[in-house]
Parts: C-alpha cells; sequence; structure tokens
C-alpha cells in the first residue's frame, strides 16, 4: 500500500450503473463533487475520464468501489473487514473495495459494498435484509454486520427491456401494480401467460396506458417476490435505492404489509466508503503487531 495513505486529502469514487460519482476529501469531509455519466462500456474506463474531467490530483490516494478488477469475496464476509485491493492504473496511487460472490445460488454483486457498508456504519447493530433494485436487484441477508447470503434478480432489467419493446413510458399505475404483483404472487407459474396477455391488451389499445406500466411491474415484481419470500418475511427491511428505482419495490412490499426503510444509495456509498478509508487509516497508522 502507498504511503499518501495516511494524506488527508484523498478522493472518495463510486462506480454506479447509470454514473461515476468522485468525491474530494479532506480527512471525512467532503471538499467537492463531481458526477459524470457512464458510457456503459467498462467501469474502469469511465473512472478513469471521470478522474481526467474532474482534474483529480495525482498526488492523491484514491478509494473506489464497482470495479470488476478488484476480485469478489466469497459470502459470508463482512464488509467492515474487506481490505482494499490496489490496483495499477497509473498515474492515480487507486484503491478499490472487492465485490462479493456466492457460490449457491450462484450470484455476483461488484458495486455495492460501499452500499451495504454505508448502510451498516450508519445502523450498527442492524440485522435483517437489504433490497438494492437496479437492472440487477439483490437481496442481501444481514446478521451481525456480515453478509450472510444474497439472492439476485433481473426484474427491473426485463422491466426496461419489455417497457423499451412496447413503447411504455414510466407513468404506472400504483394500483394496477398491487393487482398484479397480487395475481402472480397467488399463481407464479402464469408470469410469461400474464406478460403475453400485457402484450395483446397494449397492441389493442395503441396508447400509453399507466394501468398497462402498472402492471407490467406488478408481474414481474410478484415474481420476484415469491422467489425471494425467504428474504423478505418476517424480516427487518432496508431498501437502498433512488426514489425511481425504488418507488416500484416500495409499492410492492406494502401491498404485503411489509414496513421498509428507504436509504439514498448515493449517501450510503459514501458513507461505506469514508468508513473504509477510517479503517485503512487505522490500520496503517497502528503499524505492524509487536512481536
Amino acid at each position: 500500500m502507498c504511503s499518501a495513505h495516511s494524506q488527508n486529502n484523498w478522493t472518495a469514487a463510486w462506480v454506479g450503473s447509470n454514473e461515476v460519482t468522485l468525491w474530494t476529501m479532506s480527512a471525512r469531509e467532503v471538499v467537492q463533487r463531481h458526477s459524470t455519466l457512464r458510457s456503459q462500456s467498462d467501469a474502469q474506463q469511465d473512472l478513469l475520464t471521470a478522474l481526467q474531467q474532474a482534474e483529480v490530483s495525482t498526488r492523491d490516494p484514491i478509494l473506489a468501489c464497482g470495479l470488476s478488477q478488484a476480485a469478489a469475496v466469497e459470502v459470508p464476509a463482512k464488509p467492515a473487514e474487506l481490505a482494499p485491493v490496489q490496483l495499477d492504473i497509473a498515474p492515480w496511487h487507486l484503491l478499490a473495495l472487492s465485490g462479493l460472490r456466492q457460490k449457491t445460488p450462484l450470484a455476483l454483486m461488484q458495486g455495492h459494498t460501499a452500499q451495504i457498508g454505508g448502510f451498516l456504519a450508519l445502523n450498527p447493530k442492524w440485522d435483517g435484509v437489504i433490497c438494492l433494485p437496479g437492472a440487477v436487484t439483490h437481496w442481501v441477508q444481514v446478521s451481525a454486520a456480515e453478509v450472510v447470503s444474497f439472492q439476485s434478480t433481473l426484474s427491473s432489467g426485463l422491466q426496461a427491456a419489455l417497457a423499451q419493446q412496447l413503447s411504455i413510458d414510466d407513468d404506472w399505475s400504483e394500483s394496477a401494480l398491487k393487482d398484479a404483483v397480487a395475481e402472480t404472487m397467488s399463481r407464479p407459474e402464469r408470469l410469461a401467460a400474464r406478460l403475453a396477455e400485457l402484450h395483446a391488451n397494449h397492441q389493442l389499445q395503441a396508447a400509453q396506458n399507466p394501468e398497462i406500466s402498472g402492471r407490467l411491474w406488478g408481474y414481474l415484481l410478484g415474481a420476484e417476490l415469491s422467489a425471494a419470500r425467504p428474504y423478505w418475511l418476517g424480516q427487518n427491511l432496508a431498501l437502498i435505492g433512488s426514489d425511481h428505482k425504488a418507488a416500484p419495490y416500495l409499492a410492492a412490499l406494502s401491498a404485503q404489509g411489509l414496513p421498509v426503510t428507504q436509504a439514498d444509495p448515493t449517501r450510503m456509498a459514501l458513507e461505506g466508503l469514508i468508513a473504509a478509508w477510517r479503517r485503512l487509516n487505522d490500520t496503517t497508522d497502528a503499524g505492524p503487531p509487536a512481536s
């Protein structure tokens, strides 16, 4: 690890699904924030582009999350104990938080370690399930500050693909969503048939309809909730997601009478990176153990 770790000036970097967010830091205080839209090609290249645009000093270390180059650690694992990996992307001194992986069911999370760590840093002794909605949604079981297991789904990605194919906009009916959730949870084996019916309904109406959009979300989330039932039934629930991504999930979960704590994903990422930086400096300052 480079000697720059003990410096007060550093950069926190989060490579999200849609943008790269950089925070210029002085110890634990944010001096400046910079966001750059992602090209959706290569996470590391997008990070390099953002660093160049923000004119980040090459003298200051960078702690990043969301890079596949940092090998994922198998669960169970404690985000607070994951050591950052040093990456060679000259001219910057860059450290990256590892992702998480699981053998059964096979699953991989690359960009959420900081968010989970940030939530747990702000909510110590919290046990339950964290839902992270996105193109790939993850349901993460947490106990004693440890990620015990997680399950991933493609519901949001499927919704986006089908909505584009059907030319459905983002306006959706909450009541239609909740009705469709109940239908799919009662008969999940009819999911494909219901989607075909929705397709025919949209073709016959030939117009934008919030009910069709709501039912599309509801059918997919009903199937997801059925599959993820062991993760949310009887658990404390937290949802780390922007309002746009979180809203359908909040509506679907509220239809089951489930209280959910929502957390801002960008803030959780920053808090997780700050916590990781603090641990890194505490370890560095402590020096090697006494013999």
